[in-house]
Formats: C-alpha cells, structure tokens, sequence
C-alpha cells in the first residue's frame, strides 16, 4: 500500500546508531514527505505480535474519540457523510466487525496519512493507504475514511485467514518462508502478524534493524506507532459506566448528555452522571447533544426520530447531534441508536 506522511516527535535515530544526524531532514523517497527520527529500532522478521494484530476487543469508540481529542486530530471531530457515524465509531467498529484490533488501525491510520496527529483533513480521502498501490494512483471505489477503515479492516483479514489456513498471502509473505520487500531486503517474517504486515506495505522502512532503509516509512513505521500509542493512553476496558435514560443505554466513563428531561448537559465521571449544567462540559469524550431539525424547526433529543420534510426519509437522532438514517422507524419505531424517543411523521 502507499505510505503516507508520519510524524515523530522523538529523539533522532543516531541515537541507536544508525540514520541521520539530528538537524538532517528526512524525506520519505516515496511519498515527499519529511520522516521524523525514532530512538526505537524494530527486528524486521518479527515486527509485531499476532495479537498486536487481532486483540483490543474490549476498546470503545470512547476511548478512541478521547485518543484522537487528546491528539488534537482533525477526526475527533469528524463526522463520514456516507456512513453517518464518527471517526470514532467508524474506526472501532469496522475494525472490531472482522476481528482486527482498533488500535492497530489507529497505527495504521497515523502511518498512511499523518490523521491522527493532523489538525486538517488532507488525505482524508486515503486514510489507511488502502486501495492505493505504489506503482498507481488510489481505487476511487474505496475513497472516504469509512470506505478507508473498512477496506482495511478487511484486507487484513484476508491476509490472516489465509496464513490461519496455512496459505501464504495474496502477494506470497508467510511465516519462517523468505521473501524480498521492495526496500530491497530479505526477510524471514517469525509471526503471521509480520507477514501480514509486509502483504499490505511491503517495505522495511527505516524504522528497523538488518535492512538499513531511512528514507521510507515501511511496515517498521506501523509497528512504531502501534508500540507508541499503545502506550500513550490506558486502553483497558473501563470499569466505570452510567446508564442515561436520554440515551437509554450505558454512557461510557467521560461520556456526556444533554438530557430529554430539561436539556442539561450532563457527565458519566466516577459511575455517576454530574450535576446539570447550561454549557457542555470541554472534556466530554463522546457527547449526545440534541440535533436540529429543519424540519420541525427546533432541536430535540437523542434518539427523536423525524420524517425529513425534503425527501420524506426518516431519521434519528444520534450520537454527536448526527441525523442518522432510519429506514426501519415505521415499522419497528426503532433506528440505528435504539427506540424512538419520540416519533414526529409528515
């Protein structure tokens, strides 16, 4: 897959004797972009683990939304128009949908297209590189961060249902079998997780031992950035949760509600939900504001479903004051965030 821009805010790699020195700039000899330096060098025959690749089960879209907003990242506020769900949602979901650990996606994402640190929305259209050979421009039938994180996704499956069957991969990488990347350099992938890596960026990089590559990202990147992140943020289950009848679900530790009730907003901290308050809290780590609807006129609650007056669609109210479709309304009195809060036809 085509490699993205990825920034290190890290010492420089003479620090483990290999690389350029610290004032020298690095530029990524395919893509143009400048490679920052890591202090970490990676065994390129073993560059992460098989449950680096398909743990992770138990993250939630919370705690990625709070991830990407301690990140400062253009998606922690991005809604996919296609999907109708957050970066958040979309990027535990798809992943989770198949069996691939969110986090890694995270890696993935950081790795192909600098969002997860990015500010502004360039590349957003390519996130996960998927779709996007060295030798050609990106397949437009993957285009969008949900197509991206899906496309992914599943790629990756693929790639381990293949090995998990004893086959090698699409492109021939299998584990204890030699095989040349395009750094040049011979690799002997230990785990399925490393062949898998090499099927989908099929460089080294510079971020490894043995091959010698500094001026490519390469699979070694992924593996940085996963190891980074993974300790960055404490991604264990959270033990703490509320139950809102607003949302009539459990709302996650951070989570935030304007409540049906009197449109307060309140704060799941420590198991229970904060005293109401006119202005939403600024560390909420996934909200459900009420949504604005042309055609009522007015806001109302989370899971309000309405008939659209332009196109006689139905829709609901969702998480992060999203319209979310809701075909099945009339039929179930139910849409993609549970039963309707209340019911507005044309």
């Amino acid at each position: 897959m085509n490699l993205r821009r990825a920034w290190w805010l890290l010492p420089a790699l003479w620090a483990v004797g290999c690389g350029p020195s610290v004032d020298e700039e690095v530029v990524d000899e395919l893509t143009g972009e400048v490679l920052e330096a890591a202090t970490t060098a990676y065994d390129m025959n073993r560059l992460l683990e098989d449950t680096d690749l398909t743990g992770g089960q138990g993250i939630t879209p919370a705690q990625v939304q709070q991830f990407l907003a301690l990140k400062g990242s253009y998606l922690a506020g991005y809604t996919d128009p296609a999907w109708n769900k957050t970066a958040a949602v979309l990027i535990v979901e798809r992943s989770k949908a198949v069996g691939i650990n969110p986090l890694y996606m995270l890696a993935r994402i950081q790795t192909e297209s600098s969002l997860i640190t990015s500010g502004t929305s360039t590349n957003l259209a390519k996130a996960t590189g998927c779709g996007c050979p060295d030798s050609a421009g990106c397949d437009t039938s993957y285009a969008g961060f949900g197509n991206q994180v899906d496309c992914s996704a599943r790629k990756l499956r693929g790639y381990l249902t293949d090995l998990d069957a004893g086959r090698a991969t699409v492109s021939g990488w299998k584990p204890n079998v030699t095989k040349s990347t395009s750094d040049p350099c011979s690799v002997k992938p230990a785990n399925k997780a490393t062949a898998a890596l090499y099927t989908y960026t099929p460089w080294v990089g510079a971020y490894a031992i043995q091959c010698g590559r500094t001026t490519v990202g390469g699979s070694s990147l992924v593996a940085a950035k996963y190891n980074l992140f993974k300790g960055e943020y404490d991604w264990a289950p959270s033990t703490t949760a509320c139950y809102s009848g607003t949302v009539d679900a459990d709302v996650a530790e951070g989570g935030c509600v304007q409540s049906s009730s009197d449109g307060l907003w309140r704060q799941c901290l420590g198991g229970a939900f904060t005293d109401g308050t006119s202005a939403k809290p600024s560390t909420c780590t996934v909200s459900w504001p009420w949504c604005q609807s042309v055609t009522l006129g007015r806001a109302v609650p989370a899971r309000t479903c309405v008939q659209s007056a332009s196109n006689a669609q139905w829709q609901q109210c969702g998480v992060g004051g999203v319209w979310q479709s809701a075909s099945t309304v009339p039929t179930t009195g139910s849409g993609p965030v549970g039963t309707c809060y209340a019911t507005y036809a044309l």
